[in-house]
């Protein structure tokens, strides 16, 4: 497991973190200046990779969630992995990302747990910092 060399945490994890996120954001983009995308399009795919401020975004927000759970983000995606999470890092980090954006999609979703991770609230621009205020499990 690859880790980023600004931190400590998983850059797979921190990929998916900050490209779930930009690649919603720029498809609501394109879709409001008439660009249309097929049914079926994975926006995931077809996006192009996130912007420098974007990953220091993901940083941000992975930083919060080790400090808010008090383990690494590998340690939880093995926590995951052991209560039935079956997707790869990065889409482990998708999942992390558009839960911090509040987009609903919360790595859990497709099964129960009682294991949960606490995740910051925040917006995505430049500069956005997570809101600790707003914490979602």
């Amino acid at each position: 497991m690859p880790k980023s060399k600004k931190t400590a945490h998983n850059s797979y994890i921190l990929r998916g973190m900050a490209r779930g996120p930009w690649a919603s954001q720029w498809a609501n983009e394109q879709e409001e200046q008439g660009v249309r995308f097929p049914g079926g399009t994975d926006i995931y795919e077809v996006a192009p990779e996130a912007p420098k401020w974007a990953e220091k975004w993901a940083r941000g927000i992975a930083d919060a969630i080790v400090s808010l759970n008090g383990q690494s983000l590998d340690s939880l995606y093995e926590v995951a992995r052991s209560v039935g999470f079956t997707k790869d890092e990065e889409a482990f980090g998708f999942y992390l990302g558009m839960q911090a954006v509040g987009h609903g999609v919360a790595w859990d979703d497709d099964f129960a747990t009682d294991f949960k991770i606490k995740v910051p609230s925040s917006e995505l621009y430049e500069g956005a910092k997570p809101d600790l205020r707003f914490i979602s499990e």
